[in-house]
C-alpha cells in the first residue's frame, strides 16, 4: 500500500479552520516535563499504559507516507523503571493501540490494513481485516467494544470483541482520522492528523467540530477526568480542551525541542501520542527524538514524561 497518498502532509493542505481561543493551564498545581526514555528504535506510533504502569510504545516506522522507510513491526513495553523489551514483534506499520477489558492489547497496523490482538505474553494474530483502510487510533469500551480510527477512509468502524465489523460513520470532517478516543456518556472525538480539527462523533452518529489546535497536525488524544488532552503534532504541545470545547495549554512551549522543566517552557519535537498511568497524574507521549529532521523522518523516537504535582 502507498502510504504517501495517504498520509503525505508535506503536500496536503493542513489547518483551513480558525485557531480556537487557547488560554493557560492554571498554574497550580504544577506540572512538570521530564524524559523517559532518551531513544527507542524506530517512529513514534501508539501509545498505552497498563494497570500495572507498564508503557507500550508502537513502532509506526522510520518514515512517514512515502519516505522509503519499512512500515515499523515491533511495540515495546516500558517498565515504570523505564526498563525496555520488546512486547511483540511482526507487525506492519504498528500505529494506534489500546487496552481491552479483559486485558487483550490490540494493535492497528496501518502498512497492513489489519487489526492484530496480542496476548499478554505477546503472541499476535490477526483480529480483523474487513472495513479497515489505513487504520491509527483504536478506543475500546467497557464492554469490549471497540472504535477504530479509518485515516484512509475518513471513517469510523466498530467492532465488536468476536471480531464482527461495520462502518459506524463517515464524514468529511473526518480528515484523516488519527486518535479516537470515549467519554463517559459514550461519545467519541477523533484528533484530525490532516489539520488541527477535533471531531465529536456523538453515540447516535452526528458529527461536529468541537474545537481547532494550533500546528495544523493532529496527533492522539484521549479523555481523562472530563477533558480531552489532544497531541497537537504539529504545534509540538499537548492541550486540554473540555466536552464544550474550551482549549487551555497542557504543556509544550511551543518551539521544537526536548528541554524539560516546567510544563510551559519545556519542549517538544512531534509528539505523536498520550496516556495516562495509572496514578492518573502522570502522562507519557513519544515524540521524534531528533529536534532537526524534517517531520516526515520520524526514527529514533523518545517517551517524555508529564508530571502533575499537588
Amino acid at each position: 500500500m502507498n502510504l504517501a497518498c495517504l498520509l503525505a502532509l508535506s503536500s496536503a493542505p493542513l489547518f483551513s479552520q480558525e485557531t480556537a481561543p487557547v488560554k493557560l493551564a492554571p498554574a497550580a498545581p504544577r506540572v512538570l516535563v521530564d524524559t523517559f526514555v532518551a531513544e527507542l528504535p524506530g517512529g513514534a506510533g501508539g501509545i498505552e499504559v497498563d494497570s500495572a504502569g507498564n508503557v507500550y510504545v508502537a513502532d509506526f516506522g522510520a518514515q512517514l507516507g512515502g519516505g522509503g522507510g519499512a512500515p515499523g513491526t515491533r511495540v515495546y513495553k516500558v517498565s515504570p523503571a523505564g526498563e525496555v523489551a520488546v512486547f511483540v514483534d511482526g507487525l506492519r506499520g504498528a500505529s494506534g493501540n489500546a487496552l481491552g477489558p479483559d486485558g487483550s492489547f490490540y494493535q492497528s497496523n496501518i502498512g497492513g490494513n489489519y487489526l492484530s490482538r496480542v496476548t499478554p505474553e505477546g503472541v499476535a494474530e490477526i483480529f480483523l481485516r474487513q472495513d479497515l483502510r489505513s487504520p491509527v487510533g483504536i478506543a475500546v469500551d467497557a464492554e469490549g467494544m471497540l472504535f477504530v480510527a479509518n485515516c484512509g477512509s475518513a471513517s469510523i468502524v466498530e467492532v465488536t470483541p468476536e471480531g464482527e465489523s461495520a462502518v459506524m460513520v463517515t464524514d468529511p470532517l473526518l480528515a484523516c482520522p488519527n486518535g479516537i478516543t470515549l467519554d463517559d456518556e459514550h461519545n467519541l472525538y477523533v484528533s484530525n492528523f490532516n489539520n488541527g480539527d477535533v471531531i465529536k462523533v456523538s453515540w447516535s452518529g452526528e458529527v461536529e467540530r468541537l474545537a481547532t489546535l494550533p500546528g495544523k497536525n493532529n496527533g492522539h488524544l484521549i479523555f481523562h477526568a472530563g477533558f480531552l488532552y489532544v497531541v497537537a503534532r504539529g504545534a509540538h504541545q499537548i492541550f486540554r480542551v473540555s466536552l464544550a470545547g474550551e482549549v487551555e495549554l497542557f504543556a509544550g512551549s511551543g518551539k521544537r525541542g526536548k528541554s524539560d522543566g516546567p510544563a510551559l517552557e519545556a519542549s517538544f519535537s512531534f509528539p505523536n501520542d498520550i496516556a495516562v498511568a495509572p496514578d492518573g497524574k502522570t502522562f507519557y507521549v513519544n515524540e521524534n527524538a531528533s529536534t532537526t529532521e524534517p517531520h516526515t523522518t520520524l526514527a529514533p523516537m523518545r517517551v517524555r514524561r508529564i508530571r502533575v504535582e499537588p
